[in-house]
């Protein structure tokens, strides 16, 4: 994590994403986006979207809402057919090719 800029503190934070000094603008625009999103999809009105266009254009916007989209639907997949997990798999950020890719 510390790689990409992410620390177990700002981690622990997200859901303190309003007050923690940590977060810049866009990133909690970008949490309060998947926030509701995930549990009040009707407050996100045009005036919550031109907030959000101060920081990301259109493709982001689209980007966000497509990550944020799946990871509900893998979840609620998950919660709904009671899969565990039984081999957790380990992601590697560094795209393919990279100095850290120990897969090639």
């Amino acid at each position: 994590m510390a790689r990409h800029g992410l620390s177990e503190e700002l981690y622990a934070n997200v859901s303190n994403w309003a007050d923690h000094p940590g977060f810049s603008d866009a990133e909690r625009i970008a949490i309060e986006y998947t926030e509701k999103f995930a549990v009040d999809h009707t407050a996100l009105d045009d005036a919550f979207f031109a907030r959000m266009r101060e920081h990301f254009d259109s493709e982001e916007i689209l980007e966000i809402s497509v990550c944020v989209g799946t990871w509900l639907m893998m979840g609620r997949i998950v919660m709904v057919t009671d899969v565990a997990v039984s081999c957790p798999l380990e992601l590697s950020l560094d795209p393919p090719g990279s100095d850290r890719d120990t897969d090639a």
